[in-house]
């Protein structure tokens, strides 16, 4: 859990998850009905903006015996405050970064344009055709790495025209998403 979601109210985390889960398996006002509709949960993180400290294979999908060692040779604990700094601080792409920051927003929107128009083009649909078959729904949620650099974990559905009460109508070909 990122350190801005652990000072956020434990209240707001637990609506947070709830709202999510309801996106998957429906309650919160949305229906059971969604958990049939195809969906996937993504991460969309950062580029690369220069080597940092960090933990490699450290992390709830990794702990292999034998990893953990940074590329500076130290094995960092959890608490260290160089994780995240960068190993070369003349070389790392601050601007990089910070554009990144700055423009994450309007990256996650162009995405979402672009994801649209790529799946109307598999199911073999102009856009306008699409928008009679099926909808795409997102939830996400913007988070901070421990290098400063913002990424997205976003549940993404396919939902029938009308929002998540119906299912997606079949185009004529089997479904791609």
């Amino acid at each position: 859990m990122s350190p801005a979601a652990r000072r956020a109210p434990k209240p707001y985390r637990r609506d947070t998850y709830h709202l999510i889960t309801a996106g998957l398996v429906g309650g919160k006002g949305t229906p059971e009905t969604v958990s049939a509709h195809p969906r996937v949960f993504a991460t969309f993180t950062a580029p690369g903006f220069g080597p940092i400290h960090n933990r490699p294979g450290f992390g709830p999908i990794h702990n292999r015996p034998g990893s953990g060692t940074c590329r500076c040779g130290s094995t960092h604990p959890a608490d260290d405050p160089l994780l995240g700094s960068p190993l070369d601080p003349e070389r790392y792409d601050y601007e990089g970064a910070v554009l990144w920051n700055a423009h994450a927003g309007k990256l996650w929107a162009r995405f979402t344009i672009h994801l649209r128009r790529e799946i109307a083009k598999l199911a073999g649909l102009s856009q306008r055709a699409f928008k009679d078959v099926a909808r795409v729904s997102f939830g996400k949620v913007a988070e901070y790495q421990k290098r400063g650099a913002i990424h997205f974990h976003a549940v993404i559905r396919l939902d029938g025209p009308e929002g998540g009460d119906t299912p997606p109508r079949q185009p004529g070909r089997p479904p791609t998403f």
